[in-house]
């Protein structure tokens, strides 16, 4: 039986793809707040509730990702602040989307988004190995802390 051992660098050494589907993430944000400026739905579904479940869902995968790192690394320095942190935002995030019809909703899911650019940046989950790809998601976490303002502005306007 063999053991397991951490590999030293990352399994990937291109994160093109990963970049690309953070890129592209930004698409359901902008989608939410084209809906809700033009008044129409998709299936029902209006633009607030799109924007304020996939901001919801987006933050508890960013938490799923904390969560990982610290099942999988036993000697991480931070692993119980990694494990009880993702908890806490992940369940911000659903009181996020209990309220997103209220101010409080969409303020609650974008600071959620700003506490986990802001702590990944000092708790280092995935190492110091994957550099170019957490600039790329201070890049769209930036985008869409600013989709969130624009929808909150848009709420507060109607």
């Amino acid at each position: 039986m063999s053991q397991y051992r951490e590999p030293k660098k990352p399994a990937t050494k291109s994160t093109r793809l990963f970049d690309l589907l953070a890129y592209t993430g930004i698409g359901p944000f902008a989608l939410g707040i084209w809906l809700e400026v033009t008044g129409e739905n998709l299936g029902g579904i209006d633009g607030g509730f799109l924007f304020a479940a996939y901001s919801a869902c987006i933050l508890s995968f960013l938490c799923g990702i904390w969560w990982a790192a610290a099942l999988n690394r036993a000697d991480h320095p931070h692993r119980l602040a990694l494990t009880l942190l993702s908890n806490l935002v992940c369940l911000s995030a659903w009181l996020g989307l209990l309220v997103y019809r209220t101010p409080w909703g969409l303020a609650i899911l974008a600071s959620g988004f700003a506490y986990m650019r802001w702590a990944e940046a000092r708790l280092n989950p995935n190492g110091r190995q994957l550099r170019g790809y957490f600039k790329t998601r201070s890049r769209v976490t930036y985008v869409v802390i600013a989709c969130h303002l624009s929808m909150l502005a848009l709420e507060v306007w109607h």
